[in-house]
């Protein structure tokens, strides 16, 4: 691994201490995180001074989706990664017990009683945090492993572990809590580690002017994937010359900028809407430190993108700069339009108008249509009128659903319903045999109809993210037929708005399954 001997270094002073640390890796997509713990989990992984050995689990692909699918993981790669070592205590992991979690208490205990230690490097926790529905009990359960004197973890992510938490469950749990409270950082590369990255250049002869040097990192800011991308240019024309001046980055900075707009483009992308309006102000000129809050100086300062240069904040990244001038235009329509409450409420149906138009296509119900149409323009005079129309979406959605999925006569076949009372699902909502009159319980057969924990999914054509969608709006218009028993409830300008972008989605999802109908028949 190039550079990054900073980090390094702090990293090892956590795990190599007489009593390690649990650490905490954060840093944003692009900037090298997951080389990093690669890098560490292989160096610990021969360090027979401090780690038996070394477990690394990238979770982005490891496909876990609850509690037991992450127990089982990190059994099996323990299991595999103490094998060589203690083939004995590797044995207790039987990865088919339902109580993997106690056989892994059990490893961890014999390690600690022979002061043994193994290191566990997960990547990508914030994945799993996010889209996976792991609950409170695992991460109390990894808190007491991770007690016990045998086991340290170093965990990766984009953002602190607490933040990316999906439930309030889950974030109140103690595990959080072991880790160093001050996270190991992964931002841009300093100078020390770009001259690293500068050696292979040597090597094979080139030497930079001193001005050279420079350049590399104003047109970088240090950011890894640009500092890559410009030496690659580099290397492919070091042998016209033996020195590199100032005109030669710039030529080769001109060059990534043309030829891989996408790689500047990611790092956009990956910026937050705020801080991408910051970088777009800082493109033009130099802000105060007083017009930014610490977390958005602290967001460009990280990414190598500005740097204070007393109380101003300064562009540190030529090509972010030259990538931020083109979108500045674009960025100031956006917070004209909707920077404000005032411009929000008074531009938010012309873009729910325009987004219907991208996703309606010759294919879609035309009524379904008329009626998201309607809800659209109700939302300026009157916002309680937009979602009262949601209750004629939802059910003309439904109608629809049943047309592509049912008989003509509405009949629910019989194997259907031999499966879901076979799954031990009783109160199935059918009316003697046919689809229920009341639109909840179309929507309950729908639910069944597109699977669930307990049953498969046997709908033909309509998917379950389109069920979601029905099935939201449903409830909803029920709240608005029954407005008058909520008094207190304003019917806000954006409460309406969200409800119908929903409904703007069901015409998308629904037109989709729809079309595959037709193409079937």
């Amino acid at each position: 691994m190039l550079g990054r001997t900073a980090l390094v270094r702090r990293i090892e002073s956590h795990l190599s201490k007489a009593s390690p640390d649990h650490v905490s890796v954060v840093g944003p997509a692009y900037y090298g995180k997951s080389v990093l713990l690669e890098h560490v989990a292989d160096a610990y992984k021969a360090d027979s001074k401090h780690y038996l050995t070394t477990v690394s689990i990238d979770l982005r692909h490891a496909g876990i989706r609850s509690d037991g699918d992450f127990k089982r993981r990190l059994a099996e790669d323990l299991k595999g990664a103490l094998r060589p070592h203690r083939a004995n205590v590797a044995e207790y992991l039987d990865l088919e017990d339902e109580n993997i979690h106690e056989l892994l208490g059990l490893v961890f205990d014999d390690l600690s009683s022979e002061s043994s230690r193994v290191l566990v490097v997960l990547d990508g926790f914030d994945h799993v945090l996010a889209g996976a529905d792991l609950t409170r009990t695992l991460w109390d359960q990894l808190r007491t492993l991770a007690q016990k004197p045998s086991l340290r973890l170093v965990a990766g992510s984009r953002l602190p572990l607490r933040e990316v938490c999906r439930t309030e469950e889950s974030r109140t749990s103690d595990f959080w809590e072991i880790f160093n409270p001050m996270p190991v950082r992964v931002g841009a590369l300093d100078e020390k580690d770009i001259d690293a990255f500068l050696e292979p250049l040597s090597d094979a002869g080139c030497t930079l002017e001193g001005s050279a040097r420079k350049e590399i990192s104003n047109w970088t800011g240090g950011v890894p994937l640009l500092v890559c991308a410009l030496l690659a240019r580099l290397w492919n024309v070091r042998g016209e010359t033996s020195t590199l001046s100032k005109p030669d980055i710039d030529q080769a900075a001109e060059a990534v900028l043309d030829e891989q707009r996408e790689l500047v483009g990611a790092l956009w992308d990956d910026c937050a809407g705020e801080s991408q309006a910051d970088l777009a102000k800082l493109a033009a000129t130099d802000v105060s430190r007083a017009d930014l809050s610490e977390s958005r100086r602290r967001a460009v300062e990280d990414r190598g993108f500005g740097r204070m240069a007393g109380t101003r904040l300064r562009s540190a990244c030529r090509l972010m700069q030259r990538y931020a001038t083109q979108q500045a235009p674009a960025i100031a329509d956006l917070k004209r339009l909707f920077g404000s409450s005032a411009g929000f409420e008074a531009n938010i149906r012309s873009a729910l108008e325009m987004r219907l138009g991208q996703v309606a296509t010759p294919r879609t119900d035309r009524l379904l249509r008329d009626f998201v149409n309607r809800a659209v323009r109700d939302l300026d005079e009157n916002p309680e009128l937009a979602v009262n129309v949601v209750r004629g979406i939802a059910t003309r959605a439904l109608s629809l659903v049943w047309e592509a999925e049912l008989p003509s006569d509405q009949t629910l076949p019989a194997d259907w319903l031999h499966e879901w009372k076979h799954a031990g699902l009783k109160n199935i909502p059918d009316d003697h045999g046919k689809l229920p009159r009341g639109y909840g319980h179309q929507c309950n057969i729908l639910r069944l109809l597109t699977g669930t924990d307990k049953v498969r999914r046997q709908s033909r054509y309509v998917r379950k993210v389109t069920c979601r969608l029905i099935d939201h709006l449903q409830s909803v218009g029920d709240f608005g037929q029954h407005r008058p028993d909520f008094p207190e409830t304003k019917v806000t300008l954006g409460f309406a708005a969200s409800i119908v972008l929903a409904a703007i989605a069901l015409v998308e999802s629904l037109t989709a399954d729809l079309s595959s109908s037709d193409l079937s028949r």
